[in-house]
């Protein structure tokens, strides 16, 4: 990405044979929101015609709004930050849209920097003639409006655009495992998105020829409205321009090799799939994994049929997301909502997200384990191993250094990135103030770190020499980051409930004074009750177990918790089968 600074150059208009007025008209015949625009009411809006080569800026942001701009032909793509070459766009603007317009109504700033992605063709539109336009056509009012709302919504609801171009790159061309991947993926890909899919290259076996016939074909690809899948195996067809063009970037590679070489990826979301042998008991990184810029790692036995639907639904953006909350000792009503769960859809959960307890029960049930399993390990880990060592208090009343010698015991040199379900697990991070998403790294480390209440127990040091405490003090049901990558359905497990009203000081009631414990954990959870709230509405279904009645470090009444979540989600989950 070149970033020139060159001025935009006017096209002649004779440029192809056709008067602006002309092709304007083509353009918006063609356009969803201009259609009901009069032809012969064009002329008068003296369309200005520009170009922009490939890699130009349009506009930055924090400019000042002086046009409003309609696509001819070509890819727009906005951004924000700074202009690099890893930058990434969040919104594509094709032949036909607006862009522009908010700055130029509002008389704002820009909100946002533009860049051509791809040569380009635009008009160009003083307030005037935008108003002018808006004048002709109640439908477009709406339509604008419609327009505006989308677009001001973007970086507030983690919701995303359809996908419209899917890459997946075989980095293991010569490995059984990804040719046997290769050949059943085409149908499973057609059946998860029901027929609205597009295989580009066909046969999706036969990789595009070269660097510019695939950037022609993920130009034309973008907006058509249908999802478009292609398949390349030569490193030097992602380039950075046509990475640019990519809603997602899905890397194959062979998991038991010794050495893969992966494509530098620029997109943020990339997701890095290693393949397995059907009897491997547990991935195992190699260096040539680590240290990758990827959203995620998938691991995924070739020879297994529920894992190979995953990996299809995780390419169409489409895979089922569990995320559990935190809460104490009532954590274990989430092992009951995954056995609950196991009942009836085994094989349907692909992502697992937790914070503080729910962490701890998410790196459980990412290794494929059964309910009564996880119960197992969580009785070891919390209830036998006396989880609350006493230490003296200069960084907190307790230590958790016995439950992660026990979580050590168990994952071994396993790590996040490690996992069959894609495991998450999120902490606050004092030197950044944000929560921070362990996908990758040791995986005691990363659940001590969101379990570690702070002033009850010491804060934890990443590779980075950054400390973390409980992800539940800024979030604590992180589904707005399980949504921000998924379209498909969310079941989220939320502990909880609402503040202990015999603690409340008020006229004519009896002061009870809460411990130090209960009172700092009291103090945390006000912060992120209305954060956990404001979310549910991103979810397809929140679970909230009766559990209020157990207090919040009550580990012996554990079997209760259990009870409570299995109950719950059991009645949940059927209303919802008969819905």
């Amino acid at each position: 990405m070149s970033g020139s600074n060159e001025p935009i150059g006017s096209l002649p208009s004779s440029a192809d044979g056709l008067s602006p007025e002309r092709r304007l008209q083509r353009v918006f015949a063609s356009s969803r929101l201009f259609r009901t625009i009069p032809p012969e009411c064009l002329k008068a809006l003296n369309p200005h015609p520009l170009s922009l080569v490939e890699g130009q800026l349009l506009f930055r942001e924090g400019d000042r709004a002086e046009l409003a701009y309609v696509i001819e032909s070509g890819i727009l793509g906005l951004f924000n930050g700074p202009l690099s070459p890893s930058t990434a766009w969040f919104r594509k603007v094709v032949r036909g849209d607006l862009v522009g317009e908010y700055g130029l109504l509002g008389d704002e700033p820009r909100s946002a920097s533009a860049i051509a992605l791809t040569d380009l063709s635009i008009f160009g539109f003083n307030l005037e003639n935008l108003r002018k336009l808006l004048s002709l056509s109640e439908e477009l009012q709406s339509l604008l409006i419609t327009t505006l709302a989308d677009a001001a919504s973007i970086g507030r609801d983690p919701r995303r655009s359809a996908l419209g171009t899917i890459l997946i790159h075989n980095a293991s061309p010569d490995s059984p495992l990804t040719q046997r991947v290769l050949e059943g993926l085409p149908e499973l890909l057609i059946s998860q998105a029901a027929g609205a899919i597009s295989l580009g290259n066909a046969p999706l076996l036969s990789p595009s020829t070269n660097e510019e016939d695939l950037h022609l074909e993920l130009t034309q690809a973008t907006g058509a409205g249908r999802v478009r899948v292609f398949l390349t195996q030569a490193p030097e067809l992602l380039s950075s321009r046509n990475q640019k063009l990519l809603d997602r970037l899905v890397i194959l590679t062979d998991g038991t090799a010794d050495h893969v070489q992966i494509p530098e990826s620029i997109k943020a979301e990339c997701i890095l799939v290693r393949l397995w042998p059907s009897e491997q008991e547990r991935p195992s990184s190699k260096p040539w994994c680590s240290g990758r810029r990827v959203s995620f790692v998938l691991n995924v036995r070739a020879g297994q049929l529920s894992h190979l639907q995953r990996l299809a639904r995780t390419v169409l953006r489409r895979q089922n997301v569990l995320v559990l909350g935190g809460g104490g000792a009532r954590g274990f009503a989430h092992v009951g909502t995954i056995a609950a769960l196991q009942e009836r859809r085994t094989d349907d959960i692909d992502m697992v997200m937790g914070v503080s307890i729910g962490a701890l029960v998410s790196s459980l049930a990412a290794f494929d384990l059964k309910a009564e399993e996880i119960l197992g390990h969580l009785e070891r880990v919390i209830i036998r191993s006396r989880p609350y060592s006493l230490t003296l208090p200069r960084q907190s009343l307790f230590s958790l250094v016995n439950s992660e010698r026990e979580l050590k015991a168990f994952f071994g040199s396993s790590r996040v990135e490690d996992s069959w379900l894609v495991l998450q697990c999120f902490s606050t991070n004092l030197s950044t103030n944000q929560l921070h998403a362990w996908t990758t790294g040791d995986i005691p480390t990363a659940v001590v770190a969101s379990m570690s209440v702070p002033g009850i127990f010491p804060p934890v040091e990443d590779a980075t020499g950054n400390l973390h405490v409980d992800g539940g003090i800024l979030n604590n049901l992180p589904i707005a980051p399980a949504r921000a990558l998924t379209d498909g359905r969310i079941i989220a497990v939320s502990l909880d409930v609402e503040p202990d009203s015999a603690n409340n000081y008020g006229p004519g009631r009896k002061r009870q004074r809460p411990s130090l414990a209960k009172t700092l954990i009291n103090a945390m959870m006000c912060a992120s009750h209305s954060t956990s709230q404001s979310q549910e509405r991103l979810a397809d279904l929140v679970l909230k177990p009766e559990i209020g009645h157990i207090p919040f470090l009550e580990w012996k009444s554990y079997i209760q918790s259990f009870e409570a979540g299995y109950s719950h989600a059991r009645e949940a989950l059927s209303l919802v089968e008969e819905s």
